[in-house]
């Protein structure tokens, strides 16, 4: 069983998202603790829409977060308690995505988290923090490593350290957290993504929530009393040089790489002989064996991230998507317009975002023309893949595949040993 517990008030313009968000989930074990402040807005009628989902509601005036929290623990029966405020969302398959952890620390007390993406109020995209495990040195940085939204927390956690402390206004879960690197607790990534938006209180009032931070560092004997002092002056300064550089520059910078990627892609179109094409790639950090050859039309999508193998042929107007690894193995043949891709978007993601997962192909494939090849694929040695197929599955040694989605119809009766020898690559 996995405790929800959503602490608001006054939330109604994204408390529907946060408590669709929990409606969705695939997991089917967990229980929905609503902690309403006394909101004298209309959060208590979309509450009232969503209330056969929440098992458990409180509205009443509280003493801030803390308590909200705290009260939410003390009617949580869950082995595993996840926070949200309003604004934090949830992938549909968050809680699936744990499940393997949480099995493997069933009755530890263990944290596990994730990383977090963070969405302006156009529900675009803004930064993302990728979750690591709290290290002192990060800690000293005035970093916990990882975003508390999307976290859980073992029961037991909350038996070994407290509840949260209803002194502190801003830097309560960090202070629970730091109280818990101090006990020992175990500290473990999953892989998913949460979503929180951006204008939360922590946002609003950064510099004193850094204060309240290293006050807390410094109380556990962390850091040292100078720090209360210098880092959160240091690090409000950093951050709103940040919030600068992503209002003014970020844009313009991607709009740069843009177009260095097409200037990229058009140098070896204008390279005739694929001695100078190949002396070309090696300087952008395309991997190429001995007789490993690329045709004319070649499209990518940025320096590195390709490999292949020793008298591998691609021919002509290939689209190869390298923003992940594609690793090519030898005597690979992969015909004309062969596109593979290694990102894409979650259509299931709140924010759609961008996910990547390399390619894989082993020894003496056989890619024929107009052939897709999709995210996260690994084709074993020896198989072949038809003309116009689209692979989004792996496919296993000497398989023959073809169709959308491509599938199996066949078998490679020849057990490949033969080498690939095409001396004429200026003519691709």
């Amino acid at each position: 069983m996995i405790s929800a517990i959503v602490a608001v008030r006054n939330a109604e313009a994204v408390l529907h998202m946060t408590l669709q968000s929990l409606k969705q989930q695939s997991w089917q074990d967990f229980e929905v603790i609503l902690i309403d402040g006394a909101s004298t807005d209309n959060t208590l009628t979309i509450a009232e829409e969503f209330k056969k989902h929440i098992d458990v509601q409180i509205s009443e005036p509280d003493a801030g977060i803390a308590d909200a929290w705290n009260k939410g623990l003390r009617s949580a029966t869950g082995k595993w308690i996840t926070f949200l405020n309003a604004g934090d969302l949830l992938h549909q398959d968050h809680f699936a995505r744990a499940a393997e952890k949480m099995k493997m620390h069933d009755g530890q007390p263990a944290i596990l988290f994730c990383d977090v993406l963070k969405f302006d109020k156009h529900m675009a995209q803004t930064v993302k923090i990728v979750g690591s495990a709290p290290t002192l040195s990060g800690i000293r940085r005035g970093s916990i490593g990882f975003a508390h939204p999307g976290s859980f927390s073992s029961s037991i956690c909350f038996e070994k350290i407290g509840l949260f402390d209803t002194n502190l206004r801003i830097a309560i879960d960090t202070d629970w957290l730091l109280r818990s690197v101090k006990a020992g607790i175990l500290f473990d990534k999953f892989a998913s993504c949460a979503y929180m938006a951006e204008g939360g209180i922590s946002d609003r009032k950064f510099g004193e929530a850094m204060r309240e931070y290293f006050g807390r560092a410094h109380h556990w004997g962390f850091t040292t009393e100078r720090s209360l002092t210098f880092a959160p002056l240091m690090l409000s300064t950093a951050r709103n040089v940040l919030h600068v550089y992503r209002r003014v520059f970020r844009g313009l910078l991607r709009t740069v790489k843009h177009a260095l990627v097409v200037l990229l892609n058009m140098v070896p179109q204008l390279l005739p002989f694929f001695t100078m094409r190949r002396l070309y790639f090696n300087l952008i950090g395309i991997e190429l064996a001995q007789g490993a050859s690329i045709g004319m039309g070649f499209r990518f999508y940025r320096t590195r991230n390709i490999c292949i193998g020793k008298n591998s042929v691609v021919n002509r107007d290939c689209l190869f998507d390298n923003r992940d690894v594609i690793k090519i193995g030898k005597n690979v043949s992969v015909a004309r317009n062969v596109r593979i891709f290694t990102a894409g978007h979650d259509p299931e993601s709140p924010l759609f975002e961008m996910t990547t997962s390399p390619v894989a192909i082993g020894d003496h494939v056989v890619i024929f023309a107009g052939a897709m090849i999709m995210p996260g694929v690994s084709i074993g040695r020896g198989a072949i893949v038809h003309s116009g197929a689209v692979v989004t599955k792996d496919v296993s040694e000497l398989s023959i595949v073809g169709g959308v989605p491509a599938k199996e119809i066949g078998t490679r009766q020849l057990d490949p040993s033969y080498a690939l020898n095409y001396p004429y690559p200026t003519a691709m």
